[in-house]
């Protein structure tokens, strides 16, 4: 089967999947592919896609499922038969039922799926003081994710003999319940706010907004903790309850280095 275009989508708020997805595309194609980031509300979608196409996605695992945000952000997507490598990116707990609903959704978009992965990443959780899966990717699983794609290239090319074939991804359908929304969202320090409004950009889903001071809408929040993580003044934090009693659970129940499972017909 000949591949005339490589593509990358990833929904990424704090960047671990595009680094895994991009890294593989890059690998595949030679160069950096083209790139469609779904994490903000002024995203775009691969178009006019078809058997020549290849398009590698990422989205990350929250509580075993994918985002229902990027769910609705590839609701639009079309592949008209061209290829996909579907991957997700979890904190070192368990990626449970998201890659399974992943390819699931890219066979209902009209995607042949060649293969599938996932990959730790940062937990999105993770502190200095409670570290979780801390500066994941790292160097060994670029270079897993560099080995998949050359891998998945060379079998690419033996697809058309090999016939279509099915992916099997581990999961269970129905799937489990996933994020469920909370009645809280991030805190803002005001006295270090400087009102710089890089947590109203680096937002996903437009949760926060400026009004005289920093407003949190804990109705939006997806507790993607973006804004956390790109906040300049450490201003922004996740302090309530029964957030930190789960964050102190994964760090110390989620210690042990987990490695990349990879998928491929």
């Amino acid at each position: 089967m000949k591949i005339d275009r490589v593509q990358t989508l990833y929904f990424s708020p704090t960047g671990t999947t595009k680094t895994v997805v991009t890294e593989m595309s890059r690998e595949y194609f030679g160069s950096k592919a083209p790139c469609f980031d779904l994490t903000y509300p002024e995203y775009t979608l691969p178009q006019d896609l078809s058997t020549g196409d290849l398009v590698f996605v990422g989205v990350p695992v929250y509580a075993g499922r994918v985002p229902a945000l990027a769910v609705e952000r590839l609701e639009g997507l079309q592949g008209n038969g061209a290829s996909m490598v579907v991957t997700v990116v979890y904190g070192n707990r368990e990626y449970e039922d998201a890659l399974l609903e992943l390819r699931n959704m890219a066979l209902e978009h009209g995607f042949r799926v060649v293969a599938g992965c996932a990959f730790i990443g940062e937990h999105s959780f993770s502190t200095g003081e409670l570290p979780i899966a801390a500066g994941r990717p790292d160097e060994d699983d670029l270079k897993i994710a560099r080995k998949f794609a050359q891998q998945i290239r060379d079998n690419v090319k033996g697809l058309a003999e090999k016939g279509r074939g099915h992916l099997d991804v581990p999961g269970d359908k129905p799937y489990k319940e996933g994020m469920m929304n909370l009645p809280f969202t991030v805190q803002v320090d005001e006295e270090k706010c400087t009102l710089c409004e890089t947590c109203i950009s680096t937002c996903p889903a437009g949760a926060i907004s400026l009004s005289g001071q920093i407003i949190m809408s804990a109705d939006l929040c997806i507790l993607c903790c973006a804004c956390i993580k790109g906040c300049p003044e450490e201003a922004v934090s996740l302090t309530a309850p029964p957030i930190m009693e789960k964050v102190v659970w994964l760090h110390e129940n989620c210690k042990e280095r987990k490695e990349p499972a990879l998928f491929t017909l």
